[in-house]
């Protein structure tokens, strides 16, 4: 995993490190506490109950399509999704950010939406370091996101530590079925990640990307 091998030792008595809460260590790439700090394990707590609430919530019937509601549902339902993104329900219509359930994430905050945004059946997305979602981006089902990792040091396993490392995707990017996203690692715009590939390399704009690990196999005309 790319993640792995960005390793950075940090020193216990590091003056710095220590005035860093659990959350700022998290977002910056240290090792941090996941299951020991109550904040993180908070806000962990409350995605996982809007995304079960969402997961959960019915679609609309044959009757309401036809008066009218939306095919993803009414505006309680959008709702759920913007209390766990931190967007409102407008941002949400307004972007057109569609996303089917199951989907799961860590916290759902530091997932950011560009633009538009389609995601299909059974996406993972471990937001633990920021995912930045550029415009037009399409997920096919099975799609996994890991933003977070451990180290290859046993030391810091055993202590409880983990990292978490940055993904981005550039617009217009597709992303096929089960496809594995691992950070620190941005793709770049207009690219096609073909079904079952692992990325744990950065991929150049207009890419046909596909492999384990997942390399560059052409070029995409831009359009």
């Amino acid at each position: 995993m790319a993640s792995i091998l960005h390793d950075t030792p940090v020193r216990d008595d590091d003056a710095s490190l220590a005035a860093l809460s659990e959350r700022q260590k998290m977002m910056q790439g240290l090792p941090y506490d996941a299951m020991g700090d109550f904040s993180l394990v908070s806000e962990r707590l409350r995605a996982r109950h809007l995304q079960r609430a969402y997961n959960e919530a019915p679609w609309p019937s044959v009757e309401e399509l036809k008066a009218g509601m939306p095919a993803n549902g009414p505006d309680s339902r959008m709702q759920i999704l913007a209390d766990l993104f931190g967007l409102t329900v407008d941002k949400i219509k307004s972007q057109n950010i569609y996303i089917e359930p199951p989907f799961y994430c860590d916290f759902g905050n530091n997932i950011t939406f560009k633009g538009s945004f389609y995601c299909n059946f059974g996406c993972i997305i471990l937001d633990c370091a920021q995912v930045t979602l550029g415009d037009g981006v399409l997920f096919a089902p099975d799609v996994q996101i890991y933003a977070a990792t451990h180290a290859l040091d046993v030391a810091e396993r055993r202590a409880g530590l983990e990292r978490a490392y940055p993904v981005e995707i550039g617009d217009e990017t597709w992303v096929g079925g089960g496809v594995r996203i691992i950070g620190p690692v941005k793709i770049g715009k207009g690219c096609t990640i073909a079904a079952g590939a692992v990325v744990t390399k950065d991929i150049p704009d207009w890419s046909l990307a596909g492999g384990i690990p997942a390399r560059v196999l052409k070029k995409i005309p831009p359009s």
